[in-house]
């Protein structure tokens, strides 16, 4: 073979390695910038969950004292914010003893309107629904207040 044939192929070797080298550069820069921002999303998404789940705790925990040392908000009300928090933080503790007495008076008053369906009833239908609570209440007192108070001090932040 020729020298410059020689010298031709080697620089066309040069110019190709060169060429495939800078491709690799690029897509590895590609790639780590893709797993960086990645990892940001995932990371960003962890504290959103932790900051979701401890307002979530923070929640049941004020409700539950509510209930329960307070009574500032009646136990109707708080059973109805109480099922929907501990739905979405941990549903299995429904089955817990010591609180299926929440779900057990959510069931028996879920069909009673609130919010805008409440201020949307006649004020005849809304005493019979609030005498079918006091009942209701009544009935459930103390074994709404007992698992209100378990509830402020159980180790939910423990819990996953």
């Amino acid at each position: 073979m020729s020298d410059s044939l020689m010298f031709w192929a080697t620089a066309l070797g040069l110019v190709i390695i060169v060429a495939s080298s800078w491709y690799i550069v690029v897509h590895l820069r590609a790639l780590r910038q893709q797993r960086q921002q990645r990892e940001a999303l995932q990371r960003e998404a962890e504290s959103k969950a932790r900051e979701q789940r401890q307002y979530l705790i923070d929640s049941i925990r004020v409700i539950a004292r509510a209930m329960s040392e307070d009574e500032k908000m009646t136990l109707t009300e708080g059973s109805i914010r109480l099922k929907v928090l501990l739905d979405n933080l941990m549903p299995e503790l429904h089955q817990n003893p010591d609180f299926e007495i929440i779900s057990a008076h959510y069931e028996a008053t879920r069909h009673i309107p609130y919010l805008k369906g409440w201020k949307s009833l006649e004020r005849a239908q809304q005493r019979r629904f609030r005498q079918e609570m006091d009942v209701l209440e009544q009935q459930h007192r103390e074994a709404l207040l007992q698992a209100a108070a378990k509830l402020h001090v159980y180790p939910l932040d423990r819990m996953h």
